[in-house]
């Protein structure tokens, strides 16, 4: 029986991790909710039954913070519910039952206490086909998870401030249309902030050559964090003829200036501008070779007439 003992654990695990791993389907993916002190406010999330029977799910929360810059959550279990986003999330119940081929709306409630700091507060709805010890128990705790984030301000002395580390652009004086640029954002206030903004870059006579979206992922900012933004012109490799095309109409040559023009909040805003050159040899290239065409074709056609 000692012997059959490791092969008994070892198929319990490979029946159940299965089940546990099936994907969970919610919306939405983010929550954005506001609140007073001490008040109390409803919302709920969406779970997606794609089955072709009924499932029952089960709800958690964990606390979560950005992981690196990249803006990526990091999401762990808090002890302490005290002071805590996680603690003041209350469900009706730990599991819901999903018909087959529907979705249910699970409803919850924030209680929000009198006593807390106004500011941002953050926590994340976890959703799982099985419950948490045992997805714990099974080495399995987010990737059988489904999240939602959920984002509570509450209001009062809120403060919205954004400051700009560094601004800079990646690759040499060839790489028009095709250009990347990342800025960093740390957030010293005491909110989530979203920046909405472009970077355009201007000519040598100044034409707009490109106008980017600073930000068209919607990317967050929490506070007491950094976060890098990448912006890049194309994310498709772009044809010769296309790369000929854009740079003889925009006449991208010379000196370019790249400005960020960001705004945020009530009336938070950020400016910064660089500059790099831009030398279109494929254009270059293409009207040499056009010129030598039409001179081999000038001197065959007068040596014919000859």
């Amino acid at each position: 029986m000692k012997r059959l003992q490791p092969f008994l654990i070892s198929l319990f695990t490979m029946l159940l991790i299965p089940s546990v791993a099936s994907a969970v389907s919610v919306a939405p993916t983010n929550l954005e909710l506001t609140a007073e002190r001490g008040q109390t406010i409803s919302s709920s999330i969406t779970v997606l039954n794609t089955q072709a029977s009924d499932q029952e799910y089960f709800v958690d929360l964990m606390s979560f913070k950005p992981k690196d810059d990249s803006g990526t959550p990091e999401f762990f279990s808090s002890d302490d519910f005290a002071n805590d986003l996680t603690g003041w999330i209350l469900f009706d119940s730990k599991s819901y039952i999903v018909p087959a081929l529907s979705s249910s709306e699970i409803p919850f409630q924030v209680v929000v206490p009198d006593d807390v700091p106004s500011g941002g507060y953050y926590a994340a709805v976890t959703v799982s086909p099985a419950p948490a010890d045992v997805v714990a128990a099974n080495g399995a705790i987010i990737e059988a998870k489904t999240a939602v984030l959920v984002l509570l301000t509450v209001e009062g002395e809120t403060q919205e401030d954004l400051e700009l580390l560094d601004f800079a652009s990646t690759g040499g004086a060839f790489d028009l249309p095709r250009r990347s640029f990342q800025f960093r954002l740390q957030n010293q206030g005491n909110v989530h902030v979203t920046p909405v903004g472009n970077i355009k870059l201007t000519g040598l006579f100044g034409q707009t050559i490109l106008d980017l979206d600073a930000n068209k992922d919607e990317g967050r900012v929490l506070p007491a964090s950094t976060r890098m933004f990448a912006v890049t012109s194309s994310d498709e490799s772009t044809s010769w003829y296309d790369t000929v095309a854009f740079q003889l109409s925009h006449l991208a040559i010379g000196p370019v200036t790249a400005t960020l023009d960001l705004t945020y909040g009530e009336s938070g805003a950020i400016q910064s501008s660089l500059s790099f050159w831009v030398f279109p040899w494929q254009l270059l290239v293409t009207l040499v070779g056009l010129l030598i065409v039409l001179c081999v074709g000038y001197r065959f056609l007068r040596r014919k007439r000859l």
